[in-house]
């Protein structure tokens, strides 16, 4: 993958992510839906926090340590897609970006981060497509250093 195809990768996830928030704002508000046989679950919840809500209270700390760690996270992106290594670990690192840029936009920009997708098996967690990213795109860049390196 090419550095400009990892920097159009980030761009649609990050819109994907959005549109799928804007969604989920307008057609969940105070109605779940059930999916697959109640396996999935939509619902509309909105975090003024970190994960689970932790440190809602605090909306300073909140946006400092997001903010740092998008920095942070933005440092290691610009040589990942602008140099001509690291070719084994830009697609997840692509998708990691997206995902981070996502919630730390929702949260600086509009005060809370909006979820809507639980699955059973994760009874009490309730995530989002910027989450889905970061997940599946950190497990993409760690195995892409093991397996390939730069």
């Amino acid at each position: 993958m090419s550095g400009l195809a990892a920097l159009v990768v980030s761009l649609l996830g990050f819109a994907g992510d959005e549109v799928s928030k804007d969604l989920a704002r307008r057609k969940l508000a105070g109605k779940d839906k059930e999916l697959f046989g109640g396996k999935v679950k939509l619902m509309l919840r909105e975090n003024k926090g970190f994960a689970m809500n932790k440190l809602e209270s605090n909306r300073k700390a909140v946006v400092t340590v997001s903010a740092a760690v998008f920095a942070v996270l933005l440092v290691f992106y610009i040589p990942v897609i602008a140099g001509d290594g690291y070719r084994a670990v830009r697609p997840g690192f692509s998708l990691l970006f997206a995902g981070a840029a996502g919630n730390v936009y929702d949260r600086l920009v509009k005060g809370r981060v909006t979820d809507f997708i639980n699955v059973s098996v994760f009874d009490k967690i309730v995530f989002n497509i910027a989450d889905v990213l970061i997940v599946i795109g950190g497990l993409m860049a760690v195995i892409g250093e093991i397996t390939g390196g730069r």
